[in-house]
Protein backbone atom coordinates (compact mmCIF):
# COMPACT_ATOMS: atom_id res chain seq x y z
CA UNK A 1 0.00 0.00 0.00
CA UNK A 2 1.28 3.45 -0.86
CA UNK A 3 1.43 6.14 1.77
CA UNK A 4 1.68 9.04 -0.66
CA UNK A 5 -0.22 12.09 0.55
CA UNK A 6 -3.55 12.52 -1.22
CA UNK A 7 -4.75 15.86 -2.57
CA UNK A 8 -7.37 16.02 0.19
CA UNK A 9 -4.76 15.36 2.88
CA UNK A 10 -2.41 17.98 1.43
CA UNK A 11 -5.23 20.50 1.40
CA UNK A 12 -5.99 19.68 5.06
CA UNK A 13 -2.31 20.09 6.01
CA UNK A 14 -2.18 23.50 4.33
CA UNK A 15 -5.48 24.64 5.89
CA UNK A 16 -4.85 23.25 9.37
CA UNK A 17 -1.13 23.39 10.23
CA UNK A 18 -1.90 21.55 13.51
CA UNK A 19 -3.23 18.43 11.74
CA UNK A 20 0.23 16.99 11.01
CA UNK A 21 3.89 17.53 11.80
CA UNK A 22 6.05 18.07 8.72
CA UNK A 23 9.67 16.97 8.12
CA UNK A 24 11.47 17.60 4.80
CA UNK A 25 14.86 16.95 3.25
CA UNK A 26 14.08 18.70 -0.06
CA UNK A 27 13.39 15.44 -1.92
CA UNK A 28 10.59 14.12 0.25
CA UNK A 29 8.34 15.64 2.90
CA UNK A 30 7.18 13.30 5.66
CA UNK A 31 3.91 14.06 7.46
CA UNK A 32 3.06 12.57 10.85
CA UNK A 33 -0.48 12.55 12.25
CA UNK A 34 -0.11 11.49 15.88
CA UNK A 35 -3.82 10.78 16.39
CA UNK A 36 -3.73 8.04 13.73
CA UNK A 37 -0.67 6.24 15.08
CA UNK A 38 -1.36 2.73 16.39
CA UNK A 39 2.27 2.13 17.43
CA UNK A 40 2.94 -0.83 15.14
CA UNK A 41 6.63 0.24 15.29
CA UNK A 42 7.21 -0.60 11.61
CA UNK A 43 8.98 2.74 11.22
CA UNK A 44 11.17 2.31 14.32
CA UNK A 45 12.20 -1.19 13.25
CA UNK A 46 12.56 -0.37 9.55
CA UNK A 47 14.77 2.72 9.86
CA UNK A 48 15.86 3.35 13.46
CA UNK A 49 18.24 6.08 12.32
CA UNK A 50 15.35 8.09 10.86
CA UNK A 51 12.58 7.17 13.30
CA UNK A 52 13.71 7.31 16.92
CA UNK A 53 11.06 7.88 19.60
CA UNK A 54 13.73 8.67 22.20
CA UNK A 55 14.89 11.80 20.32
CA UNK A 56 13.29 15.19 19.69
CA UNK A 57 12.27 15.59 16.94
CA UNK A 58 11.70 11.87 16.57
CA UNK A 59 11.94 11.96 12.75
CA UNK A 60 15.28 12.81 11.10
CA UNK A 61 14.72 12.74 7.32
CA UNK A 62 18.41 13.48 6.72
CA UNK A 63 19.51 10.16 8.24
CA UNK A 64 18.70 7.95 5.21
CA UNK A 65 18.05 7.94 1.49
CA UNK A 66 14.63 9.30 0.47
CA UNK A 67 13.73 6.06 -1.34
CA UNK A 68 14.42 4.07 1.84
CA UNK A 69 12.29 6.47 3.90
CA UNK A 70 9.35 6.17 1.49
CA UNK A 71 9.66 2.37 1.45
CA UNK A 72 9.43 2.20 5.26
CA UNK A 73 6.58 4.73 5.40
CA UNK A 74 4.67 2.51 2.95
CA UNK A 75 4.66 -0.15 5.71
CA UNK A 76 2.77 2.12 8.14
CA UNK A 77 -0.59 0.34 8.58
CA UNK A 78 -2.50 3.35 9.94
CA UNK A 79 -1.22 6.04 7.52
CA UNK A 80 -0.08 8.07 10.52
CA UNK A 81 3.07 8.52 8.43
CA UNK A 82 2.65 9.72 4.85
CA UNK A 83 4.95 11.42 2.38
CA UNK A 84 5.00 13.77 -0.58
CA UNK A 85 7.80 13.54 -3.14
CA UNK A 86 9.27 16.75 -4.51
CA UNK A 87 8.49 17.28 -8.19
CA UNK A 88 12.27 17.30 -8.75
CA UNK A 89 12.64 13.84 -7.19
CA UNK A 90 11.29 11.03 -9.42
CA UNK A 91 11.74 7.47 -8.19
CA UNK A 92 9.83 5.48 -10.80
CA UNK A 93 7.67 5.72 -13.89
CA UNK A 94 3.95 6.26 -13.31
CA UNK A 95 1.82 3.15 -13.35
CA UNK A 96 0.15 2.59 -16.73
CA UNK A 97 -3.07 1.13 -15.32
CA UNK A 98 -4.94 1.89 -12.12
CA UNK A 99 -4.62 -0.64 -9.32
CA UNK A 100 -7.86 -2.57 -8.79
CA UNK A 101 -9.40 -2.71 -5.34
CA UNK A 102 -9.48 -6.05 -3.61
CA UNK A 103 -12.76 -7.96 -3.76
CA UNK A 104 -12.27 -9.26 -0.24
CA UNK A 105 -11.46 -7.92 3.19
CA UNK A 106 -8.27 -9.05 4.88
CA UNK A 107 -7.79 -9.06 8.64
CA UNK A 108 -4.30 -9.09 10.13
CA UNK A 109 -4.03 -9.47 13.90
CA UNK A 110 -0.97 -7.61 15.18
CA UNK A 111 0.75 -9.33 18.09
CA UNK A 112 -0.17 -7.46 21.30
CA UNK A 113 -1.96 -4.86 19.19
CA UNK A 114 -4.98 -4.09 17.02
CA UNK A 115 -6.64 -5.96 14.19
CA UNK A 116 -5.90 -4.36 10.82
CA UNK A 117 -8.63 -4.59 8.19
CA UNK A 118 -7.85 -3.87 4.53
CA UNK A 119 -9.62 -4.46 1.24
CA UNK A 120 -13.32 -4.20 0.50
CA UNK A 121 -15.26 -3.83 3.76
CA UNK A 122 -17.84 -1.75 5.60
CA UNK A 123 -17.73 -1.15 9.36
CA UNK A 124 -20.98 -0.77 11.26
CA UNK A 125 -21.64 0.16 14.88
CA UNK A 126 -23.91 -1.75 17.29
CA UNK A 127 -26.96 -0.01 15.77
CA UNK A 128 -25.90 -1.12 12.25
CA UNK A 129 -25.00 2.44 11.27
CA UNK A 130 -22.03 2.74 8.89
CA UNK A 131 -18.82 4.02 10.45
CA UNK A 132 -16.90 6.38 8.16
CA UNK A 133 -13.41 5.15 7.36
CA UNK A 134 -10.87 7.76 6.29
CA UNK A 135 -8.09 5.46 5.04
CA UNK A 136 -7.61 2.18 3.19
CA UNK A 137 -6.87 0.48 6.53
CA UNK A 138 -8.89 0.30 9.73
CA UNK A 139 -7.03 -0.53 12.96
CA UNK A 140 -9.61 -2.01 15.33
CA UNK A 141 -9.00 -2.05 19.09
CA UNK A 142 -8.64 -5.47 20.72
CA UNK A 143 -7.62 -4.41 24.23
CA UNK A 144 -10.81 -2.50 25.12
CA UNK A 145 -8.91 0.57 26.39
CA UNK A 146 -9.07 2.77 23.27
CA UNK A 147 -10.72 6.16 23.63
CA UNK A 148 -11.53 6.11 19.88
CA UNK A 149 -13.46 2.80 19.78
CA UNK A 150 -13.80 0.83 17.64
CA UNK A 151 -10.48 2.22 16.37
CA UNK A 152 -7.12 1.70 18.07
CA UNK A 153 -5.42 4.71 19.66
CA UNK A 154 -2.34 2.89 20.97
CA UNK A 155 -3.76 2.35 24.48
CA UNK A 156 -2.78 -1.33 24.29
CA UNK A 157 0.80 -0.28 25.09
CA UNK A 158 -0.25 1.74 28.14
CA UNK A 159 -2.45 -0.99 29.62
CA UNK A 160 0.03 -3.78 28.88
CA UNK A 161 -2.25 -5.74 26.54
CA UNK A 162 -0.81 -9.05 25.37
CA UNK A 163 -2.21 -11.90 23.29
Amino acid sequence: MSSKVTKAELSEFKTNKESAKEFSNGEVTVYWKAELCIHSANCLIGLPGVFNSKKKPWINVHAADSKEIMKVIDTCPSRALTYLKSTKFVTSKPRATAKMKSKFARVHILKNGPALITGNFILRDSKKKKIQIENEVAAICRCGASKKKPFCDGSHQTVGFTD
